[in-house]
């Protein structure tokens, strides 16, 4: 029997031509983010791959253009570190748009060079990427809106809620049904969409894909939950629907956009002029004042460098050069520590926040696990930086000494490809939804056992 019933309740949500209309655009706008996002991946790993070829082929270029004068080769000579992108990226990503993911820098000053990236359209990056996580995010919480926001009001609207409280005793049965009829639809197209990530971004089946599907259900159950809770006020199908849409704006953009004008405010970063300012003066300053100005401090910073001879009768030295390259760094250094915390200040300040916001807990998840959040960001920057100054230690001595180019080993180095070092997890973005819908529920379940709904 209740087989059957449940039957008839498919059968009445798909009847219903609205009904087909909601699944199509999921669908349709689901597939089209995997398809927007992979291509924007692709089109990032082909740059980095082309910068490989490219670092090999200008290399050899340099040598012969500045081969007899090793100073000048690594003045021009570049070193390209890539942050690639991992699979997970096509499915969320996250702030690989706005943020350089290919650094390329020579033995000067890395502060100059750290923050360099492509020239886009503002445009463009106000609208952003589209992705799967988007279509999860932003799009799937509209349709279970739009499937369930008349459930009961429609009955009461029509006259049959007074019909069927006169036949049965638990009315409340019909009402669970067509909800829960509503959410088997949306879980299936949601789960669809999640295999044919897997299949066509070749994700594999592992921690990852369980953490980021486990927290897109959750996601999904706290706007059930959302809706069910706003049925069971028991108000009309307009005041339904329009507040449920002003939650919708609320949580998914409003509070979003309000966040980062706080944050922005309540921690702003001056400190990003004063750090091009510091690095710039730190080492253009040096050229009008007497050399051990600069080395002195410099053979401070690299003590086991004071051992090779400095000609200090020289005008012009490149020793003397890249130690005031190096000063610019060093003079710069506070305003670069005075940042990184303003920065982690917001990224602790947000995640204290987003525990009260499903949608930027969810979105903070998913790109953390697709390693395409800003934490992965700064860390790639550490990466640049340990670089640099692993490959300024390992040609100083070569220029120092004036060495021939050939003794050096300067074709073995290839563009560097970033790997994040610690793997991500999401407990607390995990149990942040669960909270919300849970509490949500629990005001739910209160709401329809007071009886005012019926």
């Amino acid at each position: 029997m209740k087989k059957s019933i449940y039957n008839l309740e498919f059968k009445l949500f798909f009847r219903n031509s609205s009904s087909w209309i909601g699944i199509i655009v999921l669908l349709v706008t689901g597939f089209a983010g995997l398809y927007f996002g992979k291509t924007f991946m692709a089109g990032q790993q082909a740059v980095i791959e082309k910068a490989a070829l490219l670092q090999q082929k200008n290399t050899r270029s340099n040598i012969d253009h500045f081969g007899k004068d090793i100073g000048l080769l690594f003045y021009h000579n570049k070193f390209s570190i890539a942050n690639a992108p991992g699979k997970w990226a096509a499915f969320a990503n996250g702030q690989r748009d706005v943020n350089p993911y290919l650094i390329s820098v020579t033995m000067l000053g890395l502060e100059g060079q750290l923050y360099d990236t492509d020239i886009n359209n503002p445009v463009s990056l106000l609208l952003g990427n589209m992705d799967l996580s988007f279509v999860f995010i932003f799009l799937f919480p509209l349709v279970i809106i739009a499937f369930t926001y008349n459930l009961l009001s429609e009955q009461k609207e029509s006259g049959i809620w007074s019909l069927l409280k006169s036949q049965t005793d638990n009315a409340f049965k019909v009402i669970w049904r067509k909800f829960l009829v509503r959410a088997a639809v949306v879980f299936t197209v949601a789960i669809l969409l999640l295999f044919s990530a897997v299949v066509y971004l070749q994700l594999p089946i592992g921690f990852t894909f369980f953490s980021v599907a486990a927290l897109l259900m959750l996601y999904l159950a706290f706007w059930f939950s959302v809706s069910f809770f706003i049925i069971s006020v028991g108000r009309s199908s307009s005041f339904n629907a329009s507040a449920l849409v002003a939650v919708w704006i609320l949580i998914c953009i409003v509070i979003p956009a309000s966040l980062n004008l706080f944050l922005t405010q309540k921690y702003p970063v001056p400190e990003a002029l004063q750090h091009v300012i510091d690095q710039r003066e730190g080492y253009h300053e040096k050229w009008d004042m007497p050399k051990e100005v600069t080395m002195k401090p410099f053979f401070k910073h690299y003590p086991e460098l004071a051992k090779y001879p400095f000609p200090q009768e020289k005008t012009f030295s490149w020793f003397w050069y890249y130690a005031m390259q190096q000063m610019g760094d060093d003079q710069a250094k506070e305003s670069r520590l005075s940042i990184e915390n303003k920065l982690a200040l917001r990224q602790r300040f947000t995640y204290i926040a987003a525990f009260f916001f499903p949608t930027i807990q969810t979105q903070l998840g998913i790109n953390k696990m697709a390693a395409t959040d800003l934490d992965t960001h700064l860390d790639f920057q550490q990466a640049v930086r340990q670089r640099h100054e692993q490959i300024r230690l390992h040609f100083y001595p070569s220029i120092f000494l004036n060495q021939d180019i050939a003794g050096t080993d300067i074709l073995k180095y290839k563009l560097e490809k970033y790997v994040p070092q610690q793997a991500p997890n999401i407990w607390a973005n995990l149990f942040s939804v669960t909270v919300l819908t849970v509490i949500l529920i629990g005001a739910t379940v209160f709401n329809f056992k007071n009886g005012r709904v019926f």
